[in-house]
């Protein structure tokens, strides 16, 4: 009976303590609603952090990118430019050595006229001298001598008598202040009076070229373009056709007019394809 009356007591306490402080159910619940928040508002923290920092990254790279793009082109717009006045300069000194070829070539075919000429007068001389003289007369002998005498004190045609020089003489002055005295000032009178003295020269169309370079030097681009385009209209067999239709390209560069630049430096490679300044006018478009 004691030990019954022990269980009945101790069993009444449990179920008295039971129902003055129940078991923290709701206490549990919410704790465990406000873990699951926090690990949720973590997570969408981290992930908006990362997209953040993936797209400065992708911002660094996209403008390192475009400044590398940039300096690409600046240098490649370097280089054309080298590659053209490059190109301009390895011109410009073909036509200093064709034209010096050209003097030379000239001064060759002068000379060898003259020494020509000096051999058929030494032949030609004794040969008129004893067909004038008759044999056995004296009276003769002394009229010839005279005759003789007189034609030696004779001034030279027109260069003695008029005090002009003639085509050959011309062209040469002209073309020595250029190459020989640098002489430009000169040289620019020089050849255009030897144009309006000698309209139907072979050297006409050259006279007109060199005057077109002398211009081309002074920068008065207009009085340049002139000469070039009478050298390629008028003279249309010259050598110095392809030269002029180059320069006439680079005047109009430097007039900024590029639609006749390229106008020109087509007709160049269409018309004369193998020449040099063809190669040099492909050149000028490709680097456009």
């Amino acid at each position: 009976m004691t030990v019954k009356k022990s269980l009945v007591t101790a069993l009444t306490l449990v179920a008295s303590a039971v129902a003055a402080d129940p078991a923290p159910v709701a206490d549990l619940s919410r704790s465990s609603s406000q873990g699951i928040s926090t690990q949720t508002t973590a997570r969408s923290g981290s992930v908006s952090e990362r997209l953040a920092a993936l797209e400065r990254v992708v911002d660094a790279r996209a403008a390192a990118q475009l400044e590398m793009q940039q300096q690409l082109e600046t240098l490649l717009t370097e280089v054309s430019e080298l590659r053209g006045t490059t190109e301009e300069h390895s011109y410009k000194l073909e036509q200093i050595l064709q034209q010096q070829r050209d003097i030379y070539q000239e001064i060759d075919r002068r000379l060898g006229g003259a020494a020509a000429g000096a051999v058929s007068t030494q032949t030609t001389a004794p040969a008129q001298q004893e067909a004038v003289v008759p044999a056995g007369n004296p009276a003769a002998v002394v009229a010839a001598d005279e005759a003789a005498a007189a034609e030696s004190a004779a001034p030279t045609p027109q260069v003695a008598a008029t005090g002009q020089l003639n085509e050959a003489q011309a062209y040469e002055q002209a073309i020595n202040y250029v190459v020989k005295d640098r002489n430009y000032a000169a040289a620019i009178p020089a050849f255009e009076d030897f144009i309006k003295n000698y309209p139907n020269s072979e050297y006409t169309s050259t006279s007109h070229y060199w005057l077109g370079q002398l211009y081309y030097q002074k920068n008065e681009f207009a009085k340049a373009k002139t000469h070039y385009e009478r050298v390629v209209k008028q003279f249309p067999n010259s050598s110095k056709v392809p030269d002029a239709l180059l320069k006439l390209g680079l005047v109009a560069d430097k007039q900024n007019d590029a639609a006749a630049a390229k106008k020109y430096y087509n007709q160049l490679i269409k018309s004369f394809p193998k020449s040099k300044a063809a190669a040099t006018a492909k050149a000028k478009l490709e680097s456009r």
